[in-house]
């Protein structure tokens, strides 16, 4: 049983250690090197990733988030993004960059986690875990964020036997709340038992780090102001944006729900793999996480062996991500929470399989735990597993479909999109320079402007001399459509707008389907005029 402030990792004989490390190593490393320049490679267009790009850009400009500009989450992330602007320059390259860090943190965070079971076994279950999480590509996504700080932290704090060690890894903690403020729950499961069961020096080193990771937000707050913060991190996203973005709990096998699901099956046709329908198979993996979840819990009660405590915690740490999957259990949400809880299903078979496998053949069930548990899941959703994370490791990182748009020293790649976007994309930022000034405000977003439930935020960031003229550089439903939200002022107060309406078939069984306020519509027809374009995005500027 392990003693809590103690290490209890095995340590091997130094004549074995050196070699078994640098193959574990070795091994994780071309993993993460195969997919890597496929991900660095990869279209930037998404609303998520160009969010991160502008907020971070922003900073640097004096646009703070939750005061000047809308931002959904703890600012951890959007302070990590804008620090790196400023060491490295503002660039696609250099928020990815900042993104693989969070996952580098990530895995390292499940391997040292797992070692205490052996390398064989902490080798496979990292694995596992990467798998999942490599189709998202290396987005600074605020959830991996929190969740890499969150694990690398957890092992120090399990593993902490000298206060140097504790107190880093309760700082790690504290700063997974500071990126991501739906994991408090989850540092609690960590820090709280941590606290109760330590002798005062260890209370003292926890407390001091845990603090230390927190302060940032005592930061935010003096810049920022406490009614700011506090709508940007919890009345926003809790209260205001959940009726449009909620998806059926639990998803219904015969429906994708989330919009992008439903685009990608609308476009693929029918079903060509074996196995369930799509829809279907996002049902399944909710089911499949939340039994898994379940099974988990009841293999920490029973543990036997060394590491029971250890385990205790993972298994209660798979529990505390959950609400992440069911305010929305989409896709992405479901493989966010379960890029964890694979590694621990890994590890629980790998275990009791190895103890009846003898001496001799122990070193084959972390191979087969990997097999079973990844087979599993690539057996029940061919397409959203097996599919995404093959394509992952498999697709050419750049060849001539892969597109850019190089516009005032800012690089955007397009990915795979067609020669037709890009010249879109290129004319649209050429006639924004020929109809402003710089220091012009400029507003992008759908033209049906009571419907606000995705958006080109991208636009913005190849425009760095035009400063946004709304505090909602992202579209979100019950946001900048809401009534008195302040969207129609803005915009009175704009130079150019940029409006599209491909994202009017946005279509999820929420509120997002509903009509919200029709000012910032009627501020349009009023005071602006269309003054050209291309097929997918029109420009107006003031009518004179």
């Amino acid at each position: 049983m392990e003693v809590p402030g103690r290490r209890n990792i095995p340590r091997p004989r130094w004549s074995t250690l050196p070699w078994t490390e640098a193959t574990s190593l070795l091994i994780l490393a071309v993993a993460v090197a195969i997919p890597l320049a496929r991900m660095f490679g990869t279209g930037a267009t998404s609303m998520e990733e160009a969010n991160a790009l502008v907020v971070g850009a922003g900073i640097l400009e004096g646009r703070l988030p939750h005061a000047d500009v809308e931002y959904l989450y703890a600012p951890g992330t959007a302070w990590t993004v804008a620090s790196a602007f400023w060491l490295l320059g503002t660039s696609v390259t250099v928020e990815r960059v900042v993104g693989l860090a969070y996952r580098l943190a990530f895995l390292w965070g499940v391997h040292r986690l797992c070692r205490h079971w052996g390398r064989g076994t902490a080798t496979c279950a990292t694995l596992a875990s990467w798998v999942v999480i490599v189709p998202f590509g290396l987005v600074a996504y605020p959830w991996i964020a929190g969740l890499g700080l969150l694990i690398a932290g957890t092992a120090l704090v399990l593993e902490g036997d000298d206060g140097r060690r504790t107190s880093v890894g309760a700082g790690l903690c504290g700063l997974a709340a500071f990126h991501q403020v739906v994991l408090i729950p989850a540092v609690l499961v960590v820090l709280v038992p941590a606290f109760l069961a330590a002798d005062p020096e260890r209370r003292a080193r926890l407390g001091t780090g845990a603090v230390a990771g927190l302060s940032p937000f005592l930061l935010h707050l003096v810049l920022v102001g406490p009614q700011a913060m506090f709508e940007g991190m919890v009345v926003d996203p809790v209260f205001r944006l959940r009726a449009g973005r909620r998806l059926p709990l639990p998803p219904d096998p015969s429906d994708s729900g989330d919009f992008f699901a439903r685009l990608d099956d609308l476009v693929r046709g029918p079903e060509n793999l074996p196995g369930l329908d799509r829809p279907a198979q996002i049902a399944a993996l909710f089911w499949l996480l939340m039994i898994g979840t379940l099974v988990l819990v009841v293999v920490a009660r029973r543990w036997l062996g060394s590491g029971r405590t250890r385990m205790g915690v993972l298994a209660a740490l798979s529990v505390a991500l959950l609400p992440m999957a069911l305010q929305r259990p989409s896709p992405n949400h479901l493989k966010f929470v379960g890029t964890f809880t694979v590694a621990i299903a890994v590890v629980a078979l790998a275990v009791p399989v190895g103890r009846r496998l003898g001496s001799r053949a122990r070193v084959l069930a972390p191979p087969m735990a990997l097999v079973v548990v990844l087979g599993g899941l690539i057996t029940v959703a061919p397409h959203h597993i097996g599919r995404f994370s093959a394509q992952a490791f498999t697709d050419r990182p750049f060849d001539g479909a892969t597109t850019t748009v190089v516009h005032d020293g800012r690089t955007l790649p397009l990915g795979r999109a067609t020669a037709d976007m890009a010249s879109e994309v290129d004319t649209v930022v050429s006639m924004a320079d020929a109809l402003t000034r710089p220091g012009d405000r400029v507003f992008v977003g759908p033209t049906d402007l009571s419907r606000t439930n995705y958006g080109d935020t991208f636009l913005y960031f190849l425009l760095p001399d035009l400063v946004p003229a709304s505090r909602h550089l992202e579209m979100n439903p019950g946001l900048a459509n809401r009534h008195g939200g302040g969207l129609a002022a803005s915009l009175a107060s704009a130079d150019l707008l940029i409006l599209t309406d491909r994202f009017d078939g946005w279509a999820e069984p929420n509120n997002s389907t509903k009509p919200g306020d029709p000012t910032p519509g009627a501020v349009v027809d009023e005071r602006f005029c269309d003054v050209g374009g291309t097929r997918t995005w029109r420009l107006l500027t003031p009518c004179r």
